[in-house]
């Protein structure tokens, strides 16, 4: 397979290496690109995010990076935007992830991967101690985030099962938790077909889950309807860089896909699985 990952963070927000580190740990397993998406500054401040104080310096630093190496990789400049993004000039990068991390509720803003505590107090004080109706939300605002802009990957489709892999908070082969992924999918495909879903290992990894993010029956659902992917390992670390890519291969392959996607500097690249 051809090594690369477009989802990286650093120092700069929750990564728990420097972007020059992370680069030579890509050059080292045989990356021929990587690509830095620091976490957008937020409306609200949070202490996973870059700030409006440090996000010059990231840029800078990538940027510096990708001269000093560029006879070894190919280093992009990419940001992870939240639904609650602020203070972003969109020009300063190569390309953008869209996320949502966080759920609204009248006093308070809830992050869903957190913590199982953090999610489970979102459901029971904003949707009644309905599950489905918490992931409706989340989806149909994933969904309406990953169409307000032009975006080039979606983050961690399913980001709400983060927590599902040992003790399961809720039943992901719910019927009607189910048709709301699929409606979302459905949306986002609808108005941009030619977007990348990230087949992303960061639970796998941190949290010790079988499975990445999206679950099976949605990356399938992406491949009946002409989908795009790129694996990813959401890293934030050296050590997680490729994090179970070869195992990914497989993954995708018996989910129906015969080819994915990697990011450059001269735009996006296919390649066979």
């Amino acid at each position: 397979m051809i090594k690369s990952n477009c989802h990286t963070h650093t120092t700069y927000c929750d990564g728990k290496n420097s972007a020059e580190e992370m680069t030579l740990a890509a050059i080292e397993k045989g990356f021929v690109s990587l690509g830095f998406s620091g976490h957008s500054p937020m409306y609200y401040e949070a202490d996973w995010t870059m700030t409006q104080d440090n996000i010059k310096d990231y840029i800078s630093d990538v940027r510096g990076i990708k001269e000093k190496y560029a006879h070894k990789i190919d280093v992009l400049c990419g940001i992870e935007l939240d639904s609650d993004f602020s203070g972003v000039d969109l020009s300063d990068f190569d390309y953008t992830i869209a996320s949502v991390h966080q759920l609204h509720g009248e006093d308070k803003i809830y992050s869903v991967d957190l913590s199982p505590e953090e999610l489970t107090e979102c459901v029971n004080t904003v949707f009644g101690g309905s599950w489905n109706k918490m992931a409706e939300t989340y989806f149909n605002n994933l969904a309406d985030f990953v169409l307000s802009g032009d975006f080039d990957v979606v983050g961690h489709f399913d980001l709400i099962t983060k927590f599902n892999g040992k003790t399961p908070l809720f039943d992901e082969n719910d019927a009607d938790y189910m048709t709301s992924a699929i409606k979302a999918l459905d949306r986002i495909l609808d108005n941009k077909p030619d977007i990348l879903f990230e087949v992303n290992t960061g639970a796998m990894y941190r949290k010790g889950n079988t499975k990445p993010y999206p679950a099976e029956f949605m990356l399938k659902h992406i491949n009946k309807r002409g989908g795009l992917i790129t694996i990813t390992s959401d890293s934030h670390c050296c050590d997680s860089l490729d994090f179970a890519f070869d195992e990914m291969t497989d993954y995708c392959k018996s989910c129906g896909f015969t080819e994915a996607y990697y990011l450059t500097s001269d735009g996006r690249k296919k390649y066979s699985l």
